[in-house]
């Protein structure tokens, strides 16, 4: 078995098993092996794996080179064992793996509550520890005793914090809670109650017992939550001790505390940072006065340090949230514009606004006829790569991905925000696109894929840009003459050319080198479309 050792800058290591006939090394995300460094270029190298041949790495191109034992390589060099590859900021490392001499160990993962279900995590219990000194008198022994339940209580707290950490979901936490505060003497059974942003009850949680009751036994009295007691913590926001219901003058106006046959509760807030996320219960139904004020104070922490993994899941989950829906928008939109919409999401209205854009088309010539002697799975991996590898081309120059139509790409440079330099950029992309399949192709044979042409099209023009569609669908894209033109001139385009049009042309300056082509007769237009073709192949592509 063959494979790589990777390590980054930091130190971080890892392993990537050579078990595809080319792995692709890059920084674009339709590589093999994705190196996110901008040391690296977009689609850096190759390794080429074959049964009967040794295995080989190669240049493709990249700017910073393959260095392999301290010498760059171009074209492909064979590989040793333990060499040591430089690709840009990152060391690698090819190994020969004889499979026989692996050994996996299953992991032993322990859970993070192995000591804290114990209940012996952080004690140092003095109860075997008898007192030996001649002079022992009741207020020793009665100090022992003190420090440990300090000790107990403390650890309690402790494990609380280390419990809770990495909770993320209500339910654990709510057991996680349930299980600390059964460490607590007195405490035979609880729940939360979980208020929403307006401050009302929408969920309470399962009542758990210290001991559960038996199976179908029916003598076990409900929990009967009165609204004194909910108000009360509400309002203060305080932790609240009941001794015992009968003799508290607090509930004396409360039916239901006297019917509920409660004896001692405890009750404690879950304030968040921001918000009151509900309360924590526990009580004991059959001993008056069954908790005392420092159990009181420790149940309160353990409410607090509750209502902090509370406060970590929610944020968890508007940063999960808010992640998922930037990667969608960033399968669609520069970087750029995804800011932009992030910043201010109530901009994303209906209609339009007419400016200036470069518009750009690129098609992959003969494909319908190559697809029909492909698989449908080659025909998917063929153009999930392609087109995975196009859009970082687009996105990397500053275009906006319009739409994918058939086998062909439509982009727009300069809508929804103009860099100032929109058709330098469209074609800097062409360019680079028509280069990176000349190097797509060298490994075509390997991967057993056709060979990809493209023809690209670009216009410059006024269109009218902004979100088509309905108030539920909105569709962000551009309309007009110029994207007509942009596209007429992609079907002109032979394969490997990049066609543009005079407005775009006037736009370049003498950033690349043009040749004139004979005016076009496109579909849909009176007037001849003056044409231009870049000469891409003397273009320095960009890493």
């Amino acid at each position: 078995m063959a494979r790589l050792i990777i390590t980054s800058p930091d130190g971080k290591r890892g392993i990537l098993e050579l078990n595809k006939p080319v792995i692709s090394i890059g920084r674009g995300s339709a590589n093999d092996l994705v190196l996110n460094d901008k040391s690296v270029s977009r689609f850096h190298a190759v390794i080429k794996v074959n049964s009967e041949q040794p295995i080989t790495i190669a240049d493709r191109g990249s700017t910073n080179g393959v260095i392999v034992n301290g010498r760059r390589i171009t074209a492909g060099t064979p590989l040793k064992d333990k060499d040591v590859i430089k690709i840009g900021v990152y060391g690698v490392v090819f190994e020969q793996v004889d499979e026989s001499v692996l050994i996996v160990k299953d992991a032993e993962i322990p859970s993070t509550l192995n000591h804290v279900l114990k209940g012996d995590a952080m004690q140092v219990s003095m109860r075997h520890k008898p007192v030996t000194s001649k002079t022992s008198t009741p207020d020793l022994l009665e100090t022992v005793k003190r420090l440990e339940r300090e000790n107990y209580l403390l650890s309690v707290l402790y494990d609380t914090g280390k419990a809770l950490n990495r909770k993320l979901s209500i339910d654990d936490i709510a057991a996680q809670v349930m299980e600390l505060s059964f460490r607590i003497e007195g405490v035979d059974r609880g729940f939360m109650m979980l208020f929403d942003k307006k401050g009302e009850v929408w969920r309470e949680t399962e009542v758990k017992y210290r001991k559960a009751p038996p199976v179908g036994a029916t003598d076990q009295p409900s929990i009967i939550f009165s609204n004194t007691i909910l108000q009360r913590v509400k309002s203060s926001l305080q932790p609240l001790l009941i001794t015992d219901v009968s003799g508290d003058d607090r509930f004396s106006g409360s039916e239901s505390m006297k019917i509920s046959g409660l004896r001692s509760a405890m009750c404690a807030p879950l304030a968040g940072a921001t918000q009151l996320f509900g309360i924590l219960y526990v009580d004991n139904m059959t001993r008056k006065s069954a908790f005392t004020q420092e159990e009181l104070n420790v149940f309160a922490l353990v409410a607090a340090q509750a209502a902090n993994a509370i406060d970590n899941m929610t944020a968890h989950e508007q940063l999960a949230e808010s992640a998922i829906q930037r990667s969608a928008l960033e399968r669609f939109l520069s970087p750029d514009v995804v800011d932009m919409i992030s910043k201010d999401p109530t901009g994303v209205k209906l209609g339009g606004v007419n400016q200036k854009v470069s518009v750009m088309f690129a098609d992959i010539r003969g494909f319908t006829p190559l697809s029909e002697k492909m698989a449908p799975e080659k025909i998917v991996e063929v153009l999930n790569e392609y087109f995975t590898r196009v859009t970082d081309t687009i996105f990397d120059n500053g275009g906006t991905l319009d739409k994918y139509i058939g086998d062909a790409v439509m982009a727009v440079f300069g809508a929804p925000i103009s860099k100032g330099n929109d058709a330098v950029n469209a074609v800097k992309a062409s360019v680079e696109i028509q280069k990176l399949l000349v190097e797509i192709n060298r490994d075509a044979a390997a991967r057993n894929w056709p060979e990809l042409q493209v023809g690209i099209g670009i216009n410059t023009g006024i269109v009218t840009a902004g979100n088509i569609g309905s108030p539920r669908r909105l569709d962000y894209t551009v309309i007009g003459d110029a994207v007509n033109t942009a596209s007429r001139l992609m079907s002109n385009a032979t394969p490997g050319q990049i066609m543009v049009s005079r407005s775009t042309a006037d736009e370049l300056g003498s950033r690349f080198q043009l040749s004139a082509l004979p005016p076009l007769k496109v579909k849909g237009r009176v007037e001849l479309v003056e044409a231009y073709s870049v000469i891409w192949q003397t273009v320095q592509a960009k890493a």
